[in-house]
């Protein structure tokens, strides 16, 4: 039985990836990162938001796009899937950029409903479609939107590195001795 399918607004998407660039710029000017991780992070977050941008300009706003989180034996088929397809590669002496062949599987398993895919896609057909249509940053932020679904917690609760956040913002907020109360 699939899981709950989540509707995308891809102009909320890009504001949600602004934010993040805020998030990185601030993180490395209160010293936390440094400028080369910082520049590291900020580059994939604004290609991603730039091709998002860009998908905005060519399908439009009211263009209808969603990703679903898997079931356990979706998930099996699809680590079978990606597993054969590194062996193929591998026995024809090809070199393959896996990164960017798990975006394209990871992303292509969780689509549902985009621009550029057939309304009766099955899995290998949602696959080729992220792979041959749309920017590859499209398809990379595609499968980041998966994962995320895909992933314990899917940003329900606080992770541990943002309740630390979260404790260091409130210890920064508090008075200090000196300061009435």
């Amino acid at each position: 039985m699939p899981r709950d399918i989540i509707e995308l607004d891809l102009e909320a998407e890009a504001d949600r990836l602004a934010d993040r660039l805020d998030s990185i710029a601030e993180a490395e000017v209160d010293g936390e990162i440094t400028s080369a991780q910082a520049k590291q992070l900020a580059g994939e977050v604004e290609q991603q938001m730039f091709a998002l941008e860009e998908a905005l300009d060519e399908y439009g706003a009211d263009a209808s796009w969603s990703i679903r989180a898997f079931t356990p034996g979706e998930k099996a088929e699809l680590t079978g899937l990606i597993s054969r397809a590194k062996e193929q590669a591998e026995r024809a002496g090809r070199d393959v950029d896996v990164e960017a062949m798990l975006d394209n599987y990871w992303a292509g398993a969780g689509l549902v409903e985009a621009p550029f895919l057939d309304a009766d896609a099955d899995l290998q057909d949602r696959i080729a479609a992220v792979r041959d249509t749309p920017d590859p940053y499209v398809a990379q932020w595609i499968a980041n939107r998966v994962t995320e679904e895909n992933t314990l917690g899917n940003g329900r609760r606080k992770s541990y590195s943002e309740r630390v956040a979260a404790r260091k913002q409130d210890a920064s907020d508090e008075p200090t001795s000196d300061e009435p109360s």
